[in-house]
């Protein structure tokens, strides 16, 4: 399940079928930067672009949709469309599958 998907495109499917939402700031927790936290520049550059590629493709895929906000017009936070939650769930299925299995 979820074949051609990166680890973290199926670790941003599944972050955000738990959560329902999620903005742009909970989902560079995947690559290690936290809220309010000092990050080094080039390390939030690099963690920014890989997030904004995954949705990117998530996005074409039909997995998602975006919420923007009304001001800046920026695509701050996403949500699951149908086809993305089905997705996630079968990822998460399989996930426990696997540790159940060892």
């Amino acid at each position: 399940m979820g074949r051609g998907l990166s680890i973290a495109q199926k670790r941003i499917l599944s972050l955000v079928w738990r959560e329902k939402f999620a903005t742009c700031q909970d989902l560079l927790t995947i690559w290690g930067v936290q809220p309010g936290a000092t990050v080094d520049r080039s390390a939030y550059a690099a963690a920014h672009s890989a997030l904004s590629r995954s949705l990117s493709r998530l996005w074409w895929r039909g997995l998602i949709e975006y919420w923007q906000n009304k001001v800046t017009r920026y695509r701050t936070a996403v949500t699951l469309t149908d086809e993305g939650k089905a997705l996630a769930q079968a990822i998460l299925m399989e996930d426990q599958e696997e540790q159940f299995n060892g």
